[in-house]
């Protein structure tokens, strides 16, 4: 069984390792634990949190992800365990191979077409009006969407999803919609980056994404197809438009209860994580292949 578990952290604690266990101490507050091989990612989100490297070798050891916040509780640095993965050089390589190949378009053009099918989905889940052209547009989309189709998608999707008002912000965004999406972003990112590492993967060789300056360009590209959950989530919870408090950021981590559905199957969120980049990693291997999409 995956990890499922994100561990939030936002008081005042000290971790440590007891007797193969991380333990989470609180002032006024009995010891809590919690076993690092039920650990998806753990978020830090306070500036005094204190904890040791040990804290950090166990936790790499089981596959966890750590992500901690700024000032501002914005994501700042992501850690992944990338220790005693034997695939990593085959799999660099392979990564390289297909480097701007008609493989690499035609995954990158199924994640694109996954990615508009999810945004029909969820206007049909709330009964908004919009899903039919995003379902005609999914069938549009070229190869590596050289027609630009997921930017007119997303232009369409918003207006309809949370309406004509909403403008989509990614960084340094302070209105209440936008916080609470790019939070669920960031913890989604985290659990691709992770899964992508465990598997020997380099998070920085991306498909659609290229940006030499971005270190997760694989990361995001998968996230594409998962994103939906994130604002399913923030839409059935009343698209709340106040500033992103401490219980806010609880509540979102609930988008990982979801069921994600892949063909016939259902899976966990995690699973469902794994199953996309295990379809990744058979495709560049065979040099062909379908990907395990939402």
């Amino acid at each position: 069984m995956p990890a499922d578990r994100i561990l939030l952290i936002e008081n005042p604690a000290r971790l440590s390792v007891d007797h193969g266990r991380i333990k989470i101490e609180r002032e006024g507050r009995d010891a809590a634990f919690a076993a690092p091989a039920d650990i998806a990612v753990l978020c830090l989100h306070h500036h005094t949190i204190n904890l040791s490297v040990h804290v950090f070798k166990v936790l790499a050891a089981a596959g966890a992800a750590v992500l901690v916040t700024d000032a501002q509780h914005h994501p700042s640095a992501i850690m992944l365990p990338v220790a005693g993965n034997q695939a990593l050089p085959q799999r660099l390589q392979q990564q390289i191979e297909i480097r701007n190949s008609d493989l690499s378009r035609d995954l990158w053009t199924k994640i694109v077409r996954s990615k508009i099918l999810t945004q029909a989905a969820n206007l049909r889940y709330f009964d908004l009006n919009g899903a039919l052209r995003l379902e005609r547009l999914a069938n549009e989309v070229k190869s590596g969407d050289s027609g630009n189709a997921e930017a007119q998608a997303a232009r369409h999707y918003w207006k309809h999803f949370f309406g004509e008002n909403f403008a989509r912000r990614k960084e340094g965004a302070d209105d209440g919609l936008n916080a609470r999406l790019n939070y669920g972003y960031a913890v989604l990112r985290a659990l691709m980056a992770r899964q992508l590492v465990m598997s020997g993967l380099n998070p920085a060789l991306g498909l659609g994404h290229q940006s030499q300056q971005n270190p997760f360009n694989l990361a995001d590209d998968f996230m594409e197809p998962f994103r939906y959950l994130v604002e399913r989530h923030v839409l059935a919870e009343g698209a709340d438009t106040s500033p992103l408090t401490s219980k806010d950021k609880i509540a979102l981590l609930r988008f990982m209860e979801q069921e994600v559905s892949m063909g016939e199957q259902t899976f966990r969120v995690p699973s469902a994580v794994a199953e996309s980049v295990g379809s990744y990693c058979r495709a560049i291997e065979r040099g062909a292949g379908e990907l395990r999409l939402p």
